[in-house]
């Protein structure tokens, strides 16, 4: 029995090695993966917290630069400054679309951006057009249409399919087409061909919808980042448990195996020996012979009759 314990003691510990690396594996792996959906999930709310403040850091500066650019004399040089602060905000969200946690939410903010940057460049060449045309302001008045124009077409290849219908409405709407029209007769130095008042109308629509649009995608690259996020934290879970369950199987089975394992039998090996050659099995001296009966000498007889012969 004590053989058979130490056989069973000796499978269990070699189940139990195994096992426990398992147990191991599936912890740190659990644990590796529960901090980088965390890590994700935070960099989302990063990500979307730095999009808020850059969208109303961009209102307030235009806001400035329209109300710098009513001074004649500072038309230029305001408009410069401005549109420089809201560049190096805009860039600010790039960093955040440079350390997405995958190529797919990084593309998507990065067209956010962009969408950000189109809606500024409308909203830019508007504030010229506004403050006043002269020979100085009229050539940044048509190099930012052109801009913000060629970067709307652009960006609308990298839209999702509801992105992309949002685009179209925009760009097929009756505004837009006052808008550009009026636009393009200021950028020829021409009687604007609507009145006034529609053309300031159809300009405030169409930055409306412009800054709608860019809304809609950062909320949805936003959204895409929580939810790898939330991916990343199922499958850690899923992995984890089924490490652990390969693991807690391994044990059971074992231990079924090992309860199933027969006693051993161990025959004890008694030697014949012939019954001539039992005489020639030495014996002790303390061992009385069974086939002499005689008695032995006296010891201290034999040590008298010794010192009698002397």
């Amino acid at each position: 029995m004590k053989y058979l314990r130490s056989v069973r003691g000796r499978m269990l510990g070699i189940a139990f090695i195994p096992g426990s690396a398992l147990v191991v594996v599936a912890l740190v792996i659990a644990g590796f993966l529960v901090h980088q959906a965390v890590r994700t999930r935070e960099q989302a709310m990063d990500t979307a917290a730095a999009a808020d403040r850059t969208a109303r850091a961009v209102v307030s500066l235009q806001g400035q630069r329209a109300a710098a650019m009513a001074t004649p004399d500072h038309r230029s040089s305001a408009y410069a400054i401005f549109t420089q602060r809201i560049d190096t905000a805009i860039a600010g969200l790039r960093d955040y679309a440079r350390r997405a946690p995958d190529a797919e939410s990084g593309y998507q903010q990065t067209t956010a951006i962009q969408l950000l940057s189109v809606a500024e460049g409308m909203y830019r060449a508007d504030s010229l057009a506004l403050a006043g045309l002269d020979d100085v302001t009229r050539r940044s008045f048509v190099l930012a249409v052109a801009a913000y124009r060629a970067e709307l077409a652009q960006v609308s290849g990298q839209l999702t399919e509801t992105g992309r219908e949002a685009y179209e409405a925009v760009t097929r709407s009756a505004d837009w087409s006052r808008l550009a029209a009026a636009e393009d007769a200021l950028a020829a130095a021409e009687p604007l061909p609507i009145p006034e008042s529609t053309w300031r109308g159809a300009a405030y629509t169409v930055s409306l919808q412009l800054g709608q649009l860019y809304t809609r995608q950062s909320q949805y690259a936003v959204q895409l980042t929580l939810d790898d996020g939330r991916r990343t934290l199922a499958g850690a879970l899923a992995a984890s448990t089924g490490i652990l369950l390969c693991a807690v199987l391994l044990l059971l089975v074992v231990r079924r195996l090992v309860a199933r394992v027969p006693v051993p039998v161990v025959p004890i090996m008694v030697p014949t020996i012939h019954p001539a050659a039992r005489t020639a099995i030495p014996r002790p001296r303390h061992t009385r012979s069974p086939v002499s009966r005689e008695p032995e000498p006296w010891p201290m007889k034999a040590v008298f009759e010794g010192l009698r012969r002397r």
